[in-house]
């Protein structure tokens, strides 16, 4: 979208394994400067590993402004997980440094998958983002360094079990080599924590081997693109910041009897109440607050 501050909207990627989230940035920060002569502010928003695939949403421009509303939105994943061993990033990318020959039953994985919904306390990853001390944690892991990450309260939505040991289905005495689920949960969820719980619970260990994210807030896999698509065209992919927002929160129109006060930071008339995507002429504007009878904007979009 090109607005009077820029090109601004969201991209929904389909991340490829082996890309960094960070790699995907810079390759779109590229094919805006190339095929529209511009730099542009550019910036994920929620990190999937390299070897993680799916979606991976980028805001660019003023869209940036909103990753504080959309960050914690839900997210959709699914994954696999084979038992037997640990490693030291809990996905099958690291060194192995645990093992068991304890394979649970399936009636006992069941029973322990029901226990992760809800909110629960998590501990992330030593090979994650978490900032320990102000450092990221996997760089104080990369250099022999001791990590202790704090635990973090999440909430897991819903947990599906797709496949157990390749099956959809087993007795419940059969013991569990792999299992592939279906997750969703709240922003800030490591799934490679969830895999390393769920098995530890059932008295054994596990190592994320895949995952895939499906969708994060309103936006799917349905509605993703390649990297070879966008770099093509990245602008004509974008999706405008009015359709990002729709069912995250009500849309209202300005009067524009009150643009110059609603826009010098006084507060408008307004009956709503909580958060909203003020517009003019249909073209976001602004993210207000509403109480009292009065809206105030919190979030400039119109410059």
């Amino acid at each position: 979208m090109q607005g009077s501050s820029g090109i601004s909207g969201f991209l929904c990627v389909d991340k490829p394994k082996g890309w960094t989230s960070a790699d995907v940035v810079a390759a779109l920060k590229g094919a805006f400067y190339k095929t529209c002569a511009q730099k542009v502010r550019i910036g994920h928003m929620g990190t999937l590993d390299p070897a993680a695939t799916g979606v991976l949403v980028v805001a660019v421009g003023k869209a940036t402004r909103l990753f504080d509303l959309l960050m914690s939105k839900t997210k959709g994943y699914v994954c696999s997980m084979a038992f037997g061993e640990e490693t030291d990033t809990l996905d099958s990318e690291g060194a192995v440094t645990e093992s068991t020959e304890v394979f649970p039953a399936y009636g006992d994985v069941k029973d322990a998958v029901g226990t992760f919904i809800g909110r629960i306390e998590q501990y992330p990853p030593i090979y994650s983002a978490k900032s320990v001390d102000g450092v990221k944690a996997y760089k104080l892991a990369r250099a022999g360094k001791s990590v202790q990450v704090k635990p973090v309260e999440v909430e897991i939505k819903t947990i599906e079990i797709l496949t157990v040991n390749d099956k959809k289905d087993a007795d419940d005495d059969e013991k569990v080599k792999t299992l592939s689920l279906k997750v969703e949960c709240g922003g800030g969820t490591y799934i490679r924590s969830l895999c390393r719980d769920i098995a530890r619970k059932c008295g054994s260990l596990a190592t994320m081997t895949s995952l895939r994210r499906t969708y994060s807030g309103n936006f799917s896999l349905e509605s993703a693109h390649s990297i070879e698509q966008l770099r093509l065209a990245p602008s004509g992919y974008l999706m405008p910041i009015t359709k990002a927002l729709e069912g995250v929160m009500p849309i209202q129109e300005l009067d524009k009897r009150y643009i110059k006060r609603f826009t010098n930071g006084a507060s408008v008339p307004s009956e709503r109440k909580g958060d909203l995507l003020v517009t003019i002429d249909g073209r976001e504007y602004a993210v207000a607050h509403c109480e009292n009878g009065e809206m105030k904007a919190a979030i400039n979009l119109w410059m």
